[in-house]
């Protein structure tokens, strides 16, 4: 999944500011975490997910040591939570999930709905998987977004299976 999610960051790169609030879904390794924490500056603030401590204490350990743990809040809670920790004054600049065949997917698109609202324009959702049919159900979902108001894009790593989602708000 690297490839994908290398490209996925590149776009990200593009649209994502100095100062945005960033939301890492789905701590896994943190590797996402850190480069949205890279990418948002010391102005920019990163709500990273997990209800998994053993996930929590790796990666505030490696974001301490990389001089970026100011910039994220680590939250103890599945992404669930996110609705609870959106602000409206505050828009998403993106926000990423990692989805595998374990992820509830009703779970994930009830939060995908109010994270659709908080994008900031141009801001992005990135959903990461090992294979399309871990996504099926969200590029279904979002194939019913307004065009009007969001983009959708895929990819998938012809040697590999993994994919990316993405849906930018206009």
């Amino acid at each position: 999944m690297r490839s994908i999610q290398n490209l996925s960051h590149l776009t990200v790169d593009a649209y994502l500011k100095v100062g945005d609030l960033a939301i890492d879904a789905t701590i896994k390794h943190g590797d996402i975490t850190r480069f949205l924490a890279s990418r948002v500056g010391e102005e920019g603030k990163v709500l990273a997910f997990s209800d998994q401590k053993t996930d929590i204490d790796d990666v505030a350990t490696s974001l301490f040591l990389s001089g970026l743990h100011e910039r994220v809040d680590l939250i103890n809670q599945s992404f669930t939570a996110i609705p609870n920790y959106l602000d409206p004054s505050q828009p998403v600049g993106a926000a990423f999930f990692q989805v595998d065949a374990t992820l509830p997917i009703v779970s994930l698109l009830a939060t995908i709905k109010p994270l659709l609202m908080a994008l900031k324009e141009n801001g992005l959702l990135v959903f990461l998987a090992e294979h399309p049919t871990d996504l099926a159900q969200v590029s279904d979902y979002a194939q019913t977004l307004p065009t009007k108001t969001y983009d959708v894009q895929s990819y998938t790593d012809l040697l590999t299976d993994s994919c990316a989602l993405l849906i930018q708000r206009h």
